[in-house]
């Protein structure tokens, strides 16, 4: 930059090439803005033109060879466009100016040298060969924010052009009193440097297509079922990398971003096809679901609210009705999987020194003991334990539950809207409204265990990334990464712990925040790049149009991200703390050397591990296939459970 900064100091006049140097178009090549053109037509029209984006290249060819003037216009490729008829040319010239200025936007790092420039009070001129208008160019250059310049030196108005040096001869002629004080940049070798600088005039060379995404690549486009929104995609992210890119900007604008965005596209159709009339975002994670979702449908008439909930907020008050301890074990699992007797007191917040003394006066039963292995003599004795200390508590619980769903008119076709996973909190809230008028229907990033946990096949959830049926692998690849992905969706609020009654209102109760300053400073960076790439997609109403973003598209960034990470991904999360039934760091505490004389914690700290990926990374530190081994060690324990 400090070359620019020189030269442009020693200049009196700028001249800025315009596309790939002042603004970039948001799609892989040119040519494919009449790919857009074609798709655009079709959907306004319903009629299907075969090959156009290539017929249209190849008329421009045609033009230019049939053509006497250095630079030809729009309306000159259309006259030899022969394949298409006549009345529709002057729709398709419509559509290709439109798409022109929809597709372009600035070229972040030469705005701020035209913008020091404009301080520093150059005189600054736009100098393109191109075959659009000059109506079009302008109000692309309004559009990208460049507002302010005194000339604009386009071939297809002067019918020169600057391959051929001949348009800068006029600007010599122009500036006659400015020899030797002009400046051209741009992006072309031959047009933009070497003849501007056989003509006397000061040049520098821009690179136009600089490769800045950490986490997507071009070559991705070939693995997804569209590649062309692949491509399109990668453009639009690619031009929207600013001079400072720090690791949490990098995952926002291109893990979390995308994954809203095809998130939100996919639970709008959703909600239409299924007549939804009021929409729920679960706390924590749906705070940034529901903000997203704000964004791209700022008009979207189906009423919102936010819920606080939690697993153990609405599955502890169940317990009240619990007619055995069986029927409690099955709601203990709901928040830990087989847990043992010595949490039973921190899940339905019991005094736990008076609830062991109480175990110890009714017949020592051990606080390690896992509850299905509870014979059945002891299944009463801790039934009366819980029931005769939490039984007031529970009741008062789960009325407040009840008057908490009134006082949100959580009735109707309504949809709750979370990160998703298990359905344990849809579970719970049907069991509140059985008797009521609600028609529940869950949709999440991705629904697990619809199949093989009997307990949840009553629900009607749908998932964006997977399900039972489809997209097998990206169910793993977020189980063993769950830490990684809820951390991306995490809200600064602790979890709900219960309801009171305050003010005349039921008011949640919220746990401590889980997350440090640094854990906290970190999520938003990565939450704010997200939701300011979607911010860029509606203003530009750039994709709107698109119907759906394919999951393979975003799971494709957030394996380079979290499925297959780089060892500089480790250091992002270098010291990261969460609090999940204890506060531990999501990366192993010990290196190889220890692990290997210590067989036994590597095996427990594997197991509490949730990102398993980032633990087996960190340890070994190489490149191995990673989510490939977890599956088989996954296949292999399923098995053996199964027989």
């Amino acid at each position: 930059m400090r070359k620019f900064e020189d030269a442009v100091r020693e200049a009196e006049i700028i001249s800025f090439d315009l596309f790939d140097t002042l603004v970039k178009r948001n799609v892989v090549k040119p040519e494919h803005v009449h790919e857009l053109v074609e798709r655009e037509f079709f959907r306004q029209t319903g009629i299907k033109l075969s090959d156009y984006a290539g017929r249209r290249v190849e008329a421009e060819k045609r033009a230019r060879r049939s053509n006497s003037k250095e630079e030809i216009s729009l309306d000159d490729i259309f006259d030899v466009l022969c394949e298409i008829p006549e009345e529709w040319k002057s729709t398709l010239k419509k559509l290709e100016r439109r798409t022109e200025i929809e597709v372009c936007t600035p070229n972040l790092s030469l705005q701020t040298v035209y913008e020091k420039a404009l301080r520093a009070g150059k005189h600054i001129i736009i100098t393109s060969d191109m075959y659009l208008d000059e109506d079009t160019i302008r109000q692309i250059l309004y559009k990208c924010g460049y507002r302010i310049y005194e000339k604009l030196y386009l071939s297809s108005s002067f019918g020169k052009c600057k391959a051929r040096g001949s348009i800068y001869e006029i600007i010599k002629r122009d500036y006659a009193g400015c020899q030797g004080r002009i400046l051209h940049i741009g992006d072309n070798v031959k047009g933009d440097y070497v003849i501007p600088r056989k003509k006397g005039i000061n040049a520098l060379l821009v690179d136009g297509q600089p490769e800045l995404l950490k986490y997507w690549k071009k070559t991705d486009a070939k693995k997804v079922d569209d590649p062309f929104l692949h491509q399109r995609l990668y453009s639009f992210l690619n031009n929207h990398v600013g001079s400072k890119y720090s690791d949490a900007e990098a995952i926002g604008l291109e893990v979390l971003g995308p994954m809203l965005l095809g998130f939100c596209k996919w639970l709008y159709q959703r909600l239409k096809a299924d007549k939804i009339e009021k929409i729920f975002f679960l706390s924590r994670e749906g705070k940034i679901l529901q903000e997203a979702f704000r964004i791209l449908y700022p008009e979207c008439e189906i009423e919102q609210a936010y819920l606080y909930v939690s697993r153990q907020a609405l599955t502890v008050p169940q317990l009240a009705d619990a007619a055995d301890f069986d029927e409690m074990a099955g709601i203990f699992q709901t928040l830990a999987h087989i847990p043992t007797i010595n949490l039973i007191p921190t899940v339905c917040r019991l005094d736990h020194k008076v609830f062991c003394e109480r175990l110890r006066a009714g017949g020592g039963m051990e606080t390690t003991t896992k509850i299905d292995k509870v014979s059945g003599g002891d299944k009463a004795k801790l039934y009366h334990i819980i029931q005769d200390m939490g039984k007031k508590e529970f009741d008062r619980q789960k009325g407040y539950v009840d008057k908490y769903l009134k006082e949100n008119i959580f009735m109707g076709n309504v949809a709750i809207v979370d990160i998703g996973w298990s359905g344990t909190m849809q579970k719970a809230l049907q069991a509140f409204t059985k008797t009521t008028n609600v028609s529940l229907q869950g949709y999440y990033l991705g629904v697990r265990n619809i199949a093989s946990d009997e307990q949840y096949t009553g629900l009607s959830r749908q998932g964006y990334l997977f399900n039972n049926i489809r997209n097998e692998k990206f169910n793993l690849m977020t189980r063993f990464t769950t830490e990684i992905i809820e951390l991306l969706f995490s809200n600064r609020e602790g979890s709900v712990l219960k309801y009171d009654f305050a003010n005349g209102h039921i008011v949640p109760v919220l746990d401590d925040v889980e997350y440090g300053e640094k854990e906290d400073l970190f999520i938003k960076a990565v939450q704010k790049a997200a939701l300011d790439f979607l911010k860029v997609v509606e203003r530009d109403k750039f994709l709107i149009r698109e119907e759906k973003i394919p999951e393979d598209i975003v799971m494709k960034a957030y394996s380079r991200f979290a499925v297959q990470p780089a060892l500089s991904v480790l250091e992002i999360f270098k010291n990261f703390q969460v609090l999940n039934g204890k506060v531990r760091s999501i990366l192993p505490e010990h290196g190889i050397l220890y692990y290997m004389v210590h067989i036994r914690k590597l095996k427990q700290d594997f197991e509490e591990s949730s990102c398993k990926i980032l633990f087996l990374k960190e340890i070994f530190k190489v490149n191995l296939p990673y989510f490939e081994i977890l599956e088989r060690l996954l296949s292999k324990y399923d098995n053996e459970r199964a027989k």
